[in-house]
């Protein structure tokens, strides 16, 4: 035979579905038998195969080349048998895997004609390749099969020839030995095989058998002489014959029998099979039908609270919509107030006492901004609600534009851009006069807003449907992940806190709905750092006026855009930066009441409230102005105010920011913070305080409230300075205490060495001997008193700067002046293995060992041991000091740190010696935590990092006033 027609065809893809599912039969049935079908069934949902289980099971359904191979892969590695695809193929030559054809094939087939047979319609159920038979006998068949998409793995080569093995054990003959040639796999134009099978063997053998006993039977009868020896062998040889031949048929029927039993069983299997099958799709569409209703009836009760949602929304909705335009009318009314009274102040400017006037101009500033904004939260309503009505008048957009943009110019000179307006007269548009002067006020503000340098052009153009205006600027333009959302409602591009320009987020949203309610549109192009253009279009002619939007009713007064732009930019002085986008003045300092009040530092980026504050604070300390929270740290480091009083968002760093880069250096750790901000929310407070901020006050405030926070602040500053000069003064007392126990002893040999000497020099009997034994003891005792006083000196030596010095030596220095109150039965222990030199404060580290060295000697009483160890890691050295004393109880150990808290008796203490030693080893970028069990001891473990961290030397003790929280250890 030859390779079918339909393999000249052009190539299939793939996923093309050429194979029939009983391709996949014998795969599929030998894993279930082997494996289990809930198995199968995991692999599948695991593997997520795009086809489901059921769709393969169908005899009548095809796959794609695609499917099938990936479907091997998956069985293949799931079963982890490396023949597992061989032993699959072979179960083809089952009941299971062909049903009753494997019957007939038996009884009625031999292997030569199965072969043949199912080579000739392989193509049936094979599009994409066919046999090509080269050789056939009863016990051989040589094939070649070619495939219009080339296989990939040898999975598929496995499959088939465990299929071609297998025919032969239909007639429980052993299986067939299958040799394989070529493979395409390998490169080759096609599969090619030799396979050999054991025949069957020959049913003629009773005949013979018969012929042979009636010729024996016949001689036998011929040597009696029963008959003539001619007549008998071939008279019985005949009957033999027929007998054997009879034999042979019977053989034949019974076997026949027997293969039409098994049929019939087979058949019956099948039957028995298909009944399951269809009992298991009915159940399985009875379900489905459930669930389909089930499902159904939860759809239609999500659809309905979806709708009755959906309703309250819409009132929801309708209602703050309400809101909002009954609160905007209700404040303009205050409003129209506050700026008639205003100016009214203004025209009497000269009767005013001289610092009456800039409040007066601020605060007309502010009424106007907040009226604009009014205004547009006004316009946002009616839109929102479909109240808005158009007043539909012609209007040449060039000579419009040429009364817009010139009260932007001096804006423009001012930071220095410039200011065009490029194009000639265009065909008049039909649109709300006053609502399109909103448009362009916001366009042209926003764009002169955001460009520090370069210029803004306004070009005016037609086409035969359109006009259309383009503002282009060559500001900072927008970021990519910012554009789908510039023109939705309270979204502005920069909402982080160091955004440089104000806003509600209101404006650009207000232009995109105003301009879609016109039939035309906005649309923008920009890139970060070169600018932005925005596109508005509106129509021409008149097929876009909306008669339900028409306003009807005539107006009482001519539209005042002069009150839009005063609103916008009033009187077009300077503001702040949220409004013009100017530079903010450089901040100045105030000298307050005297030389001698507190200096507080005020970190504002707008230059109107700065102002505000700094002349409300001036009246009563020395008053520092910072315009953004790197120049407040800046300044900060330079000139360590006493207090900070900062805004939250500003631009370059914001509040937060700067408190952080606070916190975290050592010279300006414990300045008091607090912080002012218009966030009021419980999460924003949270945050304030937990980065470190000492109070936090929002906006609007109460001028008496704030001065009443930062007194509060500075008497709490006072308090813990004090508290830490007291403790400092105890440091002392004990250092004088253990000198004067100390040298008492070599001063009293001292003068009594001096006495004799004395008696000689003024006329005694001279003796030489006494003489050098009394020089010998002052000279001794002047040693003793000449040491103590260096280590006293080394104790409390101070440096302006970091020095290098050895642990080892500040911890003996420390030792050597608590010498006196180690008890004869305390043993101190030693090991010193720190081999790096530290940088710091050597006064201010040794405070620190005395008072850890003091605290673990009281807790040892008259015996016991005190353990001192150093030693270092590649980035910082360790000093560990512990005891075997009485120990901490848990409760008091999260208060340890605290300030003013003791575990000793009233009287005995300040209660600040780990506070201070804290904020000491703190001050040198260092961490000290402390472990303890009641009755066995505690230890302290010091680390201080190798390389300098400039720590903040004052040559006094270290400030507390800003304690961080007990639970903290560095």
């Amino acid at each position: 035979m030859t390779v079918p027609a339909e393999l000249a065809s052009a190539p299939s893809a793939p996923d093309t579905p050429e194979l029939s599912v009983r391709m996949l039969r014998s795969v599929m049935l030998y894993y279930e038998r082997t494996y289990g079908r809930d198995r199968l069934v995991r692999v599948w949902q695991r593997e997520a195969l795009p086809l489901t289980l059921a769709y393969v099971e169908t005899l009548t359904n095809f796959v794609s080349v695609g499917f099938t191979e990936r479907l091997f892969d998956v069985l293949d590695k799931d079963s982890g048998d490396p023949d597992f695809m061989t032993k699959a193929g072979r179960s083809i030559a089952s009941p299971e895997a062909v049903g009753f054809l494997y019957y007939m094939m038996k009884a009625l087939a031999t292997p030569r004609s199965v072969y043949e047979r199912a080579l000739e319609l392989d193509h049936t159920y094979n599009r994409v390749g066919g046999f090509h038979i080269d050789t056939l006998t009863d016990s051989r068949v040589q094939v070649r099969y070619v495939s219009r998409i080339r296989e990939r793995d040898r999975n598929f080569c496995r499959a088939r020839q465990g299929n071609l093995s297998a025919f032969p054990a239909i007639w429980n003959l052993p299986l067939a030995e299958v040799k394989e040639l070529r493979c395409q796999v390998d490169g080759a134009d096609c599969c090619e095989y030799d396979i050999r099978w054991q025949s069957l063997p020959p049913l003629a053998w009773r005949y013979i058998v018969g012929g042979m006993a009636g010729m024996v039977a016949g001689l036998v009868a011929g040597t009696l002489n029963l008959a003539p020896p001619i007549f008998a062998v071939s008279s019985l040889g005949m009957v033999g014959v027929a007998a054997g031949a009879w034999l042979d048929t019977r053989a034949a029927l019974l076997r026949k029998d027997e293969k039409l039993s098994e049929q019939h069983q087979g058949l019956q299997t099948s039957l028995e099979d298909l009944q399951r099958r269809n009992e298991e799709i009915f159940a399985a569409n009875k379900a489905l039908e459930d669930r389909v209703a089930e499902r159904t009836q939860e759809l239609s009760e999500a659809n309905t609270k979806l709708e009755a949602s959906l309703t309250r929304q819409q009132e929801l909705d309708r209602l703050k919509s309400e809101f909002f335009d009954n609160v905007s009318h209700e404040l303009r009314t205050p409003l129209t107030l506050i700026l008639l009274t205003l100016e009214a102040l203004a025209k009497q400017a000269e009767s005013l006492p001289s610092e009456v006037p800039p409040l007066v101009t601020n605060m007309e500033r502010s009424a106007q901004r907040l009226l604009r904004l009014i205004n547009n939260l006004l316009d946002l309503a009616q839109l929102e609600s479909g109240k808005a009505r158009l007043r539909y008048q012609p209007l040449e957009l060039f000579g419009f534009l040429s009364t817009v943009v010139p009260p932007f110019h001096t804006m423009a000179e001012r930071q220095g851009v410039t200011l065009r307006l490029e194009g000639a007269t265009v065909t008049p548009v039909h649109v709300d006069h006053e609502r399109i002067d909103i448009v362009f006020q916001n366009l042209l503000g926003n764009a002169l807003k955001f460009t520090q340098k370069g210029g803004v052009t306004v070009r005016v153009r037609e086409d035969d449907l359109e006009v259309h205006v383009e503002v282009e600027d060559s500001g900072q333009g927008i970021a990519p992940q910012d554009i789908p959302v510039i023109f939705d409602r309270f979204s502005q591009a920069d909402n982080s806190g160091t955004r440089r320009f104000g806003g509600s987020g209101i404006g650009l949203a207000l232009v995109k709905e105003t301009l879609e309610l016109h039939a035309g549109g906005i649309s923008v192009t920009s890139e970060l750092g070169q600018g932005s253009v925005f596109h508005v279009r509106l129509p021409k002619g008149t097929a876009h006026i909306r008669e339900d939007l028409r306003e009807r009713r005539q107006a009482v007064m001519p539209v005042r855009r002069e009150r839009r732009i005063s609103g916008a930019f009033p009187s077009l002085e300077p503001t702040g930066p949220d409004v013009l986008g100017a530079t903010p003045p450089p901040a100045r300092d105030h000298a307050g009441p005297g030389p001698e009040s507190p200096r507080i530092m005020v970190v504002e980026d707008d230059p109107e409230i700065r102002s505000f504050l700094a002349r409300l604070l001036a009246q009563h300390y020395r008053v520092m102005e910072a315009i953004n929270g790197d120049d407040g740290r800046q300044r900060a480091l330079r000139e360590r105010p006493d207090l900070i009083l900062s805004d939250v968002m500003m631009p370059v760093m914001s509040g937060l920011q700067m408190l952080t880069a606070l916190r975290n250096d050592p010279q300006t750790v414990d300045i008091p913070v607090i912080l002012l901000t218009a966030r009021q929310e419980v999460t924003a407070k949270v945050e304030g305080l937990g980065t470190g901020a000492n109070d936090y006050l929002g906006k609007p405030f109460s001028p008496n409230e704030l001065l009443a926070r930062i007194e509060t602040q500075l008497r709490l500053r006072e308090a813990a300075v004090r508290a830490a000069e007291n403790e400092r003064l105890a440091a002392i007392g004990l250092l004088t205490s253990g000198f004067a126990h100390e040298v008492r002893n070599p001063l009293n040999g001292l003068m009594n060495a001096l006495l004799p000497l004395k008696d000689m020099l003024t006329g005694g009997a001279a003796d030489v001997e006494l003489s050098k034994a009394m020089l010998e003891v002052v000279e001794e005792c002047g040693q003793r008193i000449r040491h103590l006083a260096e280590s006293l000196l080394s104790f409390t030596r101070t440096s302006e700067s970091p020095v290098v010095l050895s642990l080892d030596s500040s911890l003996d220095s420390t030792l050597s002046v608590l010498a006196w109150k180690v008890p004869p039965g305390v043993k101190v222990e030693r090991a010193y293995h720190c081999t790096e030199p530290i940088r710091g404060n050597p006064g201010a580290l040794n405070q620190v060992w005395l008072n850890l060295l003091d605290n673990a000697l009281r807790a040892v009483g008259d015996k016991g041991r005190v353990r001192i160890s150093t030693a270092n890691t590649a980035e910082e050295a360790i000093v560990t000091i512990g005891d075997d004393g009485v120990g901490i109880r848990p409760e008091d150990m999260e208060r340890l740190f605290q300030p003013f808290f003791s575990t000793r008796a009233a009287g005995e203490g300040t209660g600040l010696g780990l506070a201070l030693s804290r904020r000491i080893i703190i001050q040198h970028g260092g961490s000290i935590a402390l472990s303890s069990v009641p009755g066995e001891g505690t230890q302290v473990e010091v680390r201080l990092p190798l390389r300098p961290v400039a720590p903040r030397v004052t040559g006094g003790m270290p400030d507390l006033a800003s304690e961080p929280r007990a639970g903290r250890l560095g």
